[in-house]
């Protein structure tokens, strides 16, 4: 199932789901004349989480660039929810999503399917090319919106203790995200009617 966009961006490998529900597919985008472009291609991996009532998709696009330069920048002009320079990681919001950005790649908690992937990862790649050309107008931003203490991230997860997180538990998980050292978006069964819940205490 490979798709073309209006913007020219076509995927170059069909998209297959396999017995352990992990899909894949990989875009090049256009050189475009007189544009600065920071992502240039990316490869797209996603996996469903384990719970039997889990019905979205979670994706990691590794990119072909190192797209850190434009963290501060994209994080004035796309008001990013959490920015850690240190790692650097940044956290977007687009629409009842989480995208986390770091150097090498894009983490989407949740999507519907590759082509809901794609429609996001395509807005993505456009705001980080165009806040990249654009950086010298732009005043550069390294702070985060207010975190949320222990009980307020415990209450946004699932509490299953899958573990799919890399934490042992979801306590564990919540006190790291409170501390900084981990963001809600790498939870992959929070919903995300959750995730909004979340921002909008922030």
């Amino acid at each position: 199932m490979g798709f073309e966009t209006e913007l020219g961006i076509t995927s170059q490998d069909s998209i297959q789901y396999d017995s352990d529900e992990i899909v894949w597919f990989r875009m090049h985008l256009d050189q475009r004349g007189g544009t600065t472009m920071l992502l240039s291609g990316y490869h797209a991996e996603f996996v469903r989480p384990p719970h039997p009532q889990a019905t979205h998709l979670r994706c990691t696009a590794h990119l072909e660039a190192d797209i850190s330069a434009v963290f501060p920048y994209l994080n004035t002009a796309l008001q990013g929810h959490q920015y850690f320079p240190e790692t650097p990681s940044l956290t977007l919001r687009y629409h009842d999503r989480l995208i986390t950005l770091y150097s090498r790649e894009i983490l989407i908690n949740i999507v519907k399917d590759a082509e809901e992937a794609g429609e996001i990862l395509e807005w993505l790649r456009g705001a980080i090319n165009d806040t990249w050309e654009k950086r010298e107008q732009i005043e550069p931003s390294f702070g985060s919106k207010q975190r949320m203490d222990l009980i307020g991230v415990l209450k946004l997860l699932p509490r299953t203790n899958c573990g799919q997180c890399g934490a042992p538990t979801c306590m564990v998980f919540a006190q790291q995200v409170a501390e900084g050292k981990r963001d809600l978006a790498e939870c992959p069964e929070m919903a995300p009617e959750q995730g909004d819940a979340g921002r909008n205490s922030s």
